[in-house]
């Protein structure tokens, strides 16, 4: 054969090959939508958000997530089924928004049980291995977990004693919330955080247990006028991921999303302790007006925590018993 038809030909060849070769062997992009149930302002939407651009940029575009915040493209009460459907790949949620389903989603839900971030973080190493159990039955898997700062209550009127909520109806987020307004009188009505404004304006509801960091997301000088500093318990936001999702990545890319989420929970930690004191100076600022429990109220406020604390346990059965045993005996 001619030497310049034999190198034209394997030239040819060559780039039939690579032609051939070349889709296979590029790098697939995984692009994923990821719902928050939070507004924009909250500092757990900001920090998901940064997570998200972590994610993005150390895999140089191979994973590119979406977040689509305030409810926009699940409610919250259809977020973790979607995760487990997979119809999301990844989300951000709060478990005790689920609390119906398994006690232990609802585990923060007992207010008035303690308050400071270390006992939250105490209370998320015990609970959490029943957390992962059942979740991962269900193909989800945990990633991280930030708290709220200390949870109040969100008035139209003062509240000083506990007296006040009887009458009062309140927004609820979950079966906790529902059974402490029962106790102490009021009506519960299950709202999204997304709602609150309105459900205030039209006098749905007159008062909610949130956080500070909520309140000011949620611009709520424009619909109360108190903010009743309980510190009544650290709800935990939860960002969760389908299992088979993530094991279907690369191990490289499994990596990626592990060392961002690693350093997302501790920027959210440190965060929600620095977002509790400027929130509270902003609700001020604004005109809202902060009130502190005295001494008798807080009494009775965890009379109201034993309650919920044994209906909690009834709830969760022997399993359940041993963890808050456990934990109310290294917090003395």
């Amino acid at each position: 054969m001619n030497p310049v038809k034999r190198c034209s030909l394997f030239h040819v060849l060559a780039g039939a090959i690579a032609l051939a070769a070349g889709p296979a062997c590029a790098q697939q992009v995984y692009k994923w939508n990821m719902p928050t149930p939070y507004a924009d302002g909250s500092f757990h939407t900001k920090n998901t958000r940064m997570f998200a651009d972590e994610v993005r940029s150390a895999s140089n575009g191979r994973i590119d997530i979406t977040v689509h915040s305030n409810g926009s493209l699940f409610k919250l009460p259809e977020i973790k089924r979607a995760v487990q459907t997979g119809q999301v790949p990844i989300a951000e949620t709060n478990l005790p928004a689920y609390g119906n389903e398994y006690a232990f989603f609802d585990i923060d839900g007992i207010l008035f049980l303690d308050s400071g971030y270390e006992s939250a973080a105490r209370l998320w190493k015990l609970s959490k291995p029943h957390l992962d159990k059942r979740l991962n039955a269900q193909g989800i898997t945990i990633l991280y977990t930030v708290p709220f700062p200390g949870m109040g209550m969100v008035s139209k009127k003062a509240i000083t004693k506990i007296e006040d909520f009887k009458g009062m109806k309140h927004r609820s987020w979950g079966p906790a919330a529902s059974r402490f307004a029962e106790l102490v009188g009021a009506t519960p009505t299950v709202l999204q955080a997304s709602e609150l404004s309105q459900a205030f304006t039209v006098g749905i509801v007159d008062a909610t247990l949130t956080s500070s960091t909520t309140a000011v997301a949620t611009q709520a000088w424009d619909y109360a006028k108190f903010f009743i500093d309980f510190q009544a318990a650290h709800s935990k936001d939860t960002i969760i991921i389908n299992t088979a999702t993530f094991k279907g990545l690369p191990a490289e890319l499994q990596q990626i999303i592990l060392t961002a989420s690693a350093n997302a929970e501790k920027r959210g930690w440190d965060w929600s302790k620095r977002e509790g004191e400027e929130t509270k100076a902003r609700l001020i600022k604004e005109g809202m007006t902060i009130l502190t429990p005295d001494a008798a109220f807080v009494a009775d406020l965890r009379k109201v925590g034993e309650r919920l604390a044994q209906d909690w346990e009834k709830r969760a059965g022997p399993d359940g018993a041993a963890v808050l045993k456990e934990y109310i005996a290294g917090r003395r």
